[in-house]
């Protein structure tokens, strides 16, 4: 037979001073726990959501990132006109060369900060099927325009349509604003790539390539034509693994954010662990009563460990909600994995709740069993003497 619920809650309320300073002890931990996760998920997703299943991105042999990738025009005029490769309907190929150059913005709060300015041509539109331009227009070519990802504005000084941004040698014109559904291309300038070579004196050359797989290609046949090829002499790789490769600054900050909650997790597993003895030391006579009126051990053991998973539980909510305004908060991070900085949003998933709700039921868990189990053991007959 079980004890009734009513019993685990009027303790709690009876003991309320006690259980809200436990509970709020396990509430910050999960806060943080929600805000440490929040950030990493933010983060990954900027990162991840840049990649396309049907793009393949093409660097040097060798290189990691685009920072340290080359190409010259050669090779991209052999590479674009490879099998595989998607047209449009005048039979040109989705292939676009790009630039990525990094300069100097200044924030609005003051400083400067990495910035990547990236030259494409108009092609580039057709291949990053996320970009949308949602204020002004596209840049003309070789006149100095640039269009702005959504998330420098606001944060960087003269990123609104209309202004002139001043970097590398010298004006540019803001002609337009672009969302790219939530990637980091929104924490970057777009420019026409003549103009990005020529300002950052970089000649004929490209970093990088972006192909747009026509349905049906087999993708890893024309990765290994590209690597095979010694006019192109290049390697290839879907984008969506690029990216998932680049992640990795937030898969450690998630293993960070993990030890630190862990840290934190112990002591309020501690907490709960003495708020539950001294709640079977003041209900000695209680739990002799309830074993003389037939509840067996097993019944203590289950009513008191389930009191600390309702605190625990209570206290996760409290946690999840105390954390909840964080979900969306715009802030930026510098990426040394390209030396640049990197704007997106705080993201508080369903799982990341969940975690934190299992997270919670751990620790009250963990606080709970050893006092349960000293209610359980204890005697009925010196439980009783103390009435």
């Amino acid at each position: 037979m079980a004890i009734p619920l009513k019993y685990n809650f009027r303790s709690l309320l009876v003991r309320r001073v006690s259980t809200l300073m436990t509970g709020g002890g396990i509430a910050l931990v999960v806060a943080v726990f929600v805000v440490v996760m929040a950030m990493v998920a933010g983060l990954a997703s900027s990162i991840t959501e840049a990649g396309s299943p049907d793009n393949l991105i093409v660097l040097r042999k060798g290189a990691t990132t685009e920072t340290y990738s080359n190409m010259n025009l050669d090779q991209f005029d052999t590479l674009k006109f490879l099998p595989g490769i998607k047209h449009d309907s005048d039979g040109q190929p989705f292939a676009s060369p790009e630039l990525p150059v990094q300069v100097l913005l200044e924030s609005v709060a003051g400083g400067r900060d990495n910035i990547v300015i990236r030259g494409v041509l108009p092609v580039a539109r057709n291949v990053h099927d996320k970009l949308h331009i949602i204020e002004g227009r596209m840049f003309n070519p070789s006149v100095r325009e640039v269009m702005v990802g959504k998330g420098l504005h606001g944060r960087y000084k003269n990123c609104s349509v209309g202004s002139t941004l001043h970097f590398g040698r010298g004006d540019w014109k803001v002609v337009g604003m672009f969302d790219a559904g939530g990637s980091s291309f929104e924490s970057e300038v777009w420019a026409d790539i003549h103009d990005v070579q020529a300002d950052s004196q970089r000649g004929a050359y490209y970093a990088i390539a972006r192909l747009k797989l026509a349905p049906g290609a087999d993708d890893q046949a024309l990765i290994r034509r590209i690597a095979d090829d010694p006019r192109i002499n290049l390697q290839a790789e879907p984008e969506s693994q690029y990216y998932k490769d680049q992640s990795v600054v937030a898969n450690q900050l998630r293993v960070l954010g993990m030890i630190v909650a862990v840290i934190m997790g112990v002591g309020a597993v501690f907490a709960a662990m003495n708020t539950m003895y001294a709640s079977v030391s003041a209900r000695t006579s209680e739990i002799g009563t309830l074993r003389a009126l037939g509840f067996a051990p097993g019944a203590v053991l289950g009513s008191f460990l389930l009191e600390s998973l309702m605190l625990a539980s209570l206290a996760g909510v409290a946690g999840i909600l105390l954390a909840l305004p964080i979900n969306g908060f715009s802030t930026s991070f510098g990426n040394f994995m390209t030396f640049s900085t990197l704007s997106f949003n705080f993201r508080v998933t369903p799982t990341i709740v969940i975690e934190a709700m299992l997270f919670a039921a751990l620790m009250g868990t963990l606080g709970g069993w050893l006092p349960a189990r000293q209610a359980m053991r204890l005697s009925v007959v010196n439980a009783l003497r103390r009435i």
